[in-house]
């Protein structure tokens, strides 16, 4: 009896595990000349992302300060990424909620970054209080304006 219980609620856990990996999505953003489209993307955690058409283009987390340090606008705990120049990406599952910041490094000059807001924006008053500037405020605004 004890086996026939155990089996049972193996077998239960494991459909549920299995129920919410097949849940995810996978969401798609476009480069395209010197923008990401969308430029705002809102996923429910454990979804993943594809940056597709990134001939020419980096998809990447870490943003370099005036002062040579390097700042990541994404929520504590979670995982950046950098794509290779010209490399289409799927990031891992997305699983910390909050607001995700990205550019692409050749053509941050022409402002090319986006969001991703997965699940509950946890980490937008921690991302105004360092008082963006240039193109990564108004990745700010448009994060803000998607949250209204």
């Amino acid at each position: 009896m004890k086996y026939a219980k155990s089996l049972i609620g193996a077998v239960l856990g494991a459909s549920v595990l299995l129920s919410s990996a097949v849940m995810a999505e996978n969401h798609v953003i476009t480069a395209a000349v010197t923008a990401f489209k969308p430029m705002v993307l809102k996923i429910a955690p454990g979804d993943t992302v594809s940056f597709e058409n990134m001939n020419g283009h980096i998809s990447n987390t870490v943003f370099t300060n005036k002062d040579q340090s390097k700042t990541e606008y994404i929520p504590t705990g979670a995982e950046g990424w950098t794509s290779g120049m010209g490399d289409n990406l799927t990031t891992k599952p997305l699983t910390v909620e909050g607001i995700y910041l990205y550019k692409c490094d050749p053509h941050w000059g022409a402002g090319m970054g986006g969001v991703i807001i997965v699940g509950t924006p946890t980490n937008l008053d921690d991302i105004l209080a360092t008082k963006p500037k240039g193109a990564l405020k108004r990745l700010v605004k448009k994060a803000k304006k998607a949250l209204k």
